[in-house]
Order: C-alpha cells, then structure tokens, then sequence
C-alpha cells in the first residue's frame, strides 16, 4: 500500500485518515493478509509496527511511475493499493485503487484548479489500469460510471468508511461552551455550503427564540472568500465560534457536546464527519450526497441542501424532541477493513 500521504500530512484528515485507520485494523487483526506499506520516507511513528518499506527518491526519476513499479517487481507482491486515486502506470502486478470522490470531474469549480488538473489525468488512467475499483458510496461509484462509458460495474466495490475512528479517544475534559450548540467538522471550502448553513443557524434561532450557538472545526480551505465576506457581515456572529483544525480530544469533547451535527453539503464522496457525530450519539441533518444515501440509521435526517424553512423546522422538532441514534446501523473500521482484505484475496486469487 502507497502511504505517502501520511508522510505529506500534519494535519491528519481525508486520505490520511482512512489509510491510517486501516492500518491500526491490520495491527490488531493482521492474520489473513501481510500488508507492506511503502513510501519514500519512514517519520510517522504510528507505523512503525506496521513496517513501512521505505523506496528512497532518486534525484531525476519519478517515484511512482518508475522507482515504484521497480520495486513491485523485485519483491514480488500478490496485490498494490493506492489508496489515493492512482496507482503506478505501468504496474507489474494486480492493483487496486480507491477513489474517494468525483468532486473534480462533477464540480471542478470547488476544487482547487491544480487539483482538477492531476485528477483529470491521473483517474481515468487508474480506473482502466486497476483490477478493482474501490468507493466509499454508491453515489460515487455512479459519478465513474457516468464518467467513463466503458467500466464496467463489477469491477467497483463500494466499501463504507468506519464510523468509530475515534471510539477509544478520551473526550477532553472541559466543554467547549456552556452555551448549547449546533456543531460542523470540515474543512472550509465551497462545498460545504457552509454560507447556506449560516443562513439555516440564523433562521433557526431567529424564530424559535433559541439559546444555541453554532461552532465549525477544521482548516481552512479554498476559494473561501465568499463564506468569510458572509461570516464577517453575519448578524450573529458573536454566537459562531471557528476553531480551525482540533485534536481528536477535542473532536470527541465537541461531538458528545452538540445538540445537533448539521452537514448541507453540495456533495461528499462519504461524509465521515456525519457517521462519526452519529457513533457519539450525536443526531445529524445532512444533505443527500455520499454515505448518508447508502445508511438507514435512526438520529440522521436527509434534506434538501437549498431548503432553509426545511432544515431550521426539523432542527427545532430535534431540539424540542431529543431522538436517540441507532449505533447499531453504522458501518464500523473493522468492517471496512475486512472487506478491503477480502477484495485483496479476491484480485489475489484471480491473478492466480
């Protein structure tokens, strides 16, 4: 498995996120499978008892389409990851690829142009390359569908992220606010419809006379401006508190604390902040886009992500009448990764 990116990131979420989760599974429960991860550094202590297998960089020769694929072929693998949507062109073994979301061929608009630019080449080449086709949710496998006439559906796997990531982390110790509060986790970017979110919050609290704040945590994205004008002119901004990026403490603290999780996003390949709000008992509004379309889970309302008198009515019928979450109906990182490990041993067994 390629797992450059946690190399690349300080700030742990997304990709960084699901590779790492996978390997903790591994780690506790590593007997039908030995994954190698493989990158071109060794500096993130998690995985040293994985046993990262370090492909040094060589000045003028591109790692993964030449030092990687040199190394696949001397140590004679069964099957390569990437688990970020690409996989070496030329690879001499089996390869799966999972792609996460089609934001970029969808909506180029919301994501960074550079961005659009790798993706667009990079993905269809992986997805004609790869023996299987990993996704989060139905809806993106029906994005690759659409996007390329010729792939065939049996060779996607639809594969739901965990919800309990953070199931044995400690809340910290101090709430946040003393002040009820309506809560979102992700990163600030146009997607997020986080402009159509203030409106909700201000709509809400306006006529129901509530006492709630609304509190955002993660980093702060692109092409933002407008949600930052919206935010710097909001009626009630003294009752918004952003965080920025917070500890996996603070996250806990900051689920367990929430009224309500609220997610009217555009468009989401899973949506991971809504299952994890969910795992903490949380209840959740999430527009219908990514895994909240796969999941029938009591506590998760879906809505229209334009509708403002929908989401500020049931967010008052939520407050009014606290409903209780079915933990039971989540898909857990166990799950996930065993059904990673028997899509290995399936490209396994049809190499063979």
């Amino acid at each position: 498995m390629d797992v450059r990116v946690l190399s690349g990131q300080r700030e742990r979420v997304g990709i960084a996120q699901y590779i790492a989760r996978l390997l903790a599974e591994y780690q506790h429960d590593g007997q039908d499978v030995a994954l190698y991860p493989l990158s071109y550094e060794k500096n993130d202590s998690e995985l040293d008892g994985v046993g990262v297998r370090v492909i040094r960089r060589i000045k003028g020769i591109p790692w993964q389409s030449l030092l990687l694929p040199w190394h696949l072929r001397r140590h004679h693998y069964d099957v390569f990851h990437g688990p970020a949507f690409s996989i070496p062109p030329f690879s001499p073994i089996p390869s799966v690829v999972t792609i996460h979301d089609a934001a970029f061929y969808r909506m180029p608009e919301v994501v960074r142009s550079d961005t659009v630019r790798y993706l667009m080449q990079v993905v269809p080449r992986s997805m004609r390359n790869a023996t299987k086709i990993i996704v989060p949710s139905g809806e993106v496998r029906d994005d690759l569908l659409k996007m390329a006439s010729t792939l065939s559906p049996d060779r996607i796997a639809v594969i739901g992220l965990g919800s309990d990531r953070l199931r044995d982390v400690p809340p910290s110790p101090e709430s946040f606010l003393a002040a009820p509060y309506f809560l979102h986790v992700g990163t600030i970017e146009p997607r997020k419809n986080l402009e159509f979110l203030l409106k909700v919050f201000n709509e809400t609290v306006t006529k129901g006379h509530l006492p709630h704040h609304l509190v955002l945590a993660g980093s702060n994205g692109w092409n933002n401006e407008s949600f930052w004008r919206a935010y710097e002119n909001f009626p009630l901004k003294d009752r918004v508190h952003i965080l920025g990026y917070v500890s996996d403490r603070e996250t806990v603290r900051l689920y367990h604390d929430a009224a309500i999780y609220l997610s009217p996003s555009r468009y989401e390949g899973f949506g991971l902040g809504s299952f994890e709000a969910l795992w903490h008992g949380c209840p959740v509004i999430a527009s219908p886009t990514g895994g909240v379309r796969d999941y029938a889970v009591a506590g998760l309302y879906v809505l229209a992500p334009d509708d403002i008198e929908s989401w500020a009515q049931k967010i008052m019928e939520i407050v009014t009448h606290r409903v209780d979450v079915d933990r039971q109906a989540l898909p857990t990182w166990h799950e996930t990764y065993a059904q990673h490990v028997a899509l290995y041993q399936e490209v396994s067994h049809e190499k063979r």
